[in-house]
C-alpha cells in the first residue's frame, strides 16, 4: 500500500531521473525512444523501482536494460545531489511491458476482425449463390 509521502517522492524522483538521463547520460542505448513510466518506492523509501518503455525492438529493449544497469550507480549519485531528502533510495531498473502488451492486444484484436469481415464476405457470397437446384421439380 502507498502513502502520499512515497507517491509524491516517487513523482519527484521520476522527474529527476528523466532530466538526468535527458542532460546527462550519454549512453545511445537509452535515447529519445526509452520513457521513465513510473516509480514505486518502498514504504521506508530506501528502494525504488524504475519503471521504463523502450519504444523498438528486442535488441533496443535488451541495450536499454543494460545501460540502466550500467549507469545505476551513476544516476543514485546524481539524484543524491538533486533529492530533498537525506535517504536516496536505491534503484532497481524495470521495464514496463504494458505498452508492449497493449499492442500485442490490439494486433490481436485486428486479426479477429480481419477474420470476421473475411467469414462475413463468404457467407454473403454463398447468401447470394443462386441455387442449383431451384426451378427443378420432381414428379
Amino acid at each position: 500500500m502507498h502513502n502520499k509521502r512515497s507517491d509524491r517522492m516517487g513523482d519527484e524522483v521520476r522527474r529527476i531521473l528523466a532530466d538526468l538521463i535527458r542532460r546527462k547520460l550519454s549512453d545511445p542505448r537509452i535515447n529519445e525512444h526509452v520513457s521513465l513510466t513510473g516509480v514505486d518506492l518502498s514504504r521506508d523509501l530506501s528502494n525504488a523501482r524504475v519503471y521504463y518503455s523502450v519504444y523498438g525492438d528486442e535488441e533496443a529493449r535488451e541495450g536499454a536494460a543494460l545501460a540502466f544497469e550500467k549507469a545505476t550507480g551513476f544516476l543514485r549519485k546524481e539524484l543524491a545531489s538533486s533529492l530533498r531528502s537525506r535517504k536516496v533510495p536505491r534503484l532497481t531498473f524495470i521495464e514496463d511491458r504494458s505498452i508492449r502488451d497493449g499492442e500485442a492486444i490490439d494486433q490481436l484484436i485486428r486479426q479477429v476482425r480481419q477474420k470476421d469481415l473475411e467469414a462475413a464476405g463468404r457467407q454473403e457470397e454463398e447468401d447470394h449463390e443462386p441455387d442449383s437446384g431451384a426451378g427443378e421439380t420432381t414428379a
